[in-house]
Formats: structure tokens, C-alpha cells, sequence
């Protein structure tokens, strides 16, 4: 679970990063990637967090492995 809230972490840090680096011209679609790449990690550290009050370890593994493909297809959709 820390694993991919640092994920979330990293994906909205990138965000301000490229903000600063091309000085206000970041458009929606390139802020798109980064938006559902963050929106995969909270849904996910949700679910494994309520997961985690019923002790549904295999699950909240199964979870982030989940979480973490689905990081890679968006990665290679957008960049093809």
C-alpha cells in the first residue's frame, strides 16, 4: 500500500514539475496521463485501505500488482 501512494506521490510531483519546466504551457492533454495515472493510485489506496480493516492481505496484494500493470498500460497507451 505505501508502494503505490508513493506512486500517487510521484505522479502529481511529475505534474508540478513539468509545470515549472515549460513555465505555464501545459495543456490538458499532456496533463491527461498524469491525471488517470493519479486517479488509478487513490481508487487503489482506497480499496486497499478499507480492504485492510477486514485483513484481506491476498486481496490488497493482488491489488496493488494491479494497480502498478495498469500504471504500465497507461504509460505505453500514451505514449504511443
Amino acid at each position: 500500500m505505501i508502494i503505490v501512494f508513493l506512486a500517487l506521490i510521484r505522479i502529481i510531483a511529475e505534474f508540478f514539475r513539468l509545470d515549472h519546466s515549460l513555465q505555464g504551457q501545459l495543456t490538458i492533454d499532456q496533463f491527461k496521463p498524469y491525471m488517470a495515472g493519479a486517479m488509478l493510485c487513490a481508487v487503489s489506496c482506497f480499496v486497499m485501505t478499507i480492504l485492510s480493516f477486514y485483513s484481506r492481505h491476498v486481496w490488497i496484494t493482488a491489488i496493488a500488482a494491479l494497480t502498478i500493470i495498469g500504471l504500465l498500460v497507461l504509460k505505453f497507451v500514451y505514449i504511443l
